[in-house]
């Protein structure tokens, strides 16, 4: 995904807006596999993380709530905007690499919440060919959680029933 950003209050220069091309890798577990031979068709997980990602993440910004500049600067562009709303909606939350694997990491998880027997044990996000940051479930405390739980829930959960679920194996499916 390619996303612009900047790191408000920073004395480098991050603090200037800049893009990168963020690669991820979604590590998924599950404790039974399905009879088909797989827990879950990674053709489902494209169809509903990685197209996440890219309906609203990709060639967008993500930025910090406060940074009032380059959010009017983005929506006069009608361009794609993702505000920070780990310490709650509009509140000051930086868009680092750990923090926007936070929020990824978090919206897969309730994206997947009804996917039986499977979870979101880790999410790799690189923002350079050769630095990146792993988040997982205890990388994420629990008032980040409730916040975008709070900020976000909602839309997630009605872009995850736009897409469904699909059956991959035809044996369960009655004609």
């Amino acid at each position: 995904m390619d996303v612009m950003h900047r790191v408000m209050n920073e004395r480098m220069k991050c603090y200037l807006p800049h893009g990168h091309t963020y690669l991820y890798e979604l590590e998924f577990a599950f404790s039974e596999m399905k009879s088909i031979g797989y827990q879950i068709d990674f053709k489902e997980i494209k169809r509903v993380a990685c197209q996440w990602i890219d309906d609203i993440l990709d060639h967008g910004a993500i930025l910090n709530p406060k940074d009032e500049i380059l959010i009017e600067a983005v929506r006069k562009l009608d361009g794609k905007l993702w505000l920070m709303s780990l310490n709650g909606e509009g509140e000051y939350c930086n868009p680092s690499v750990e923090n926007i694997a936070k929020e990824v990491f978090l919206a897969i998880e309730i994206l997947f919440e009804d996917y039986d027997d499977l979870w979101l044990k880790s999410i790799r996000l690189y923002e350079t060919p050769n630095c990146f940051t792993d988040c997982s479930e205890v990388s994420v405390d629990g008032s980040e959680r409730l916040e975008f739980e709070r900020a976000r829930g909602e839309e997630l959960r009605a872009y995850k029933a736009e897409k469904g679920v699909v059956e991959y194996d035809d044996r369960n499916i009655s004609n």
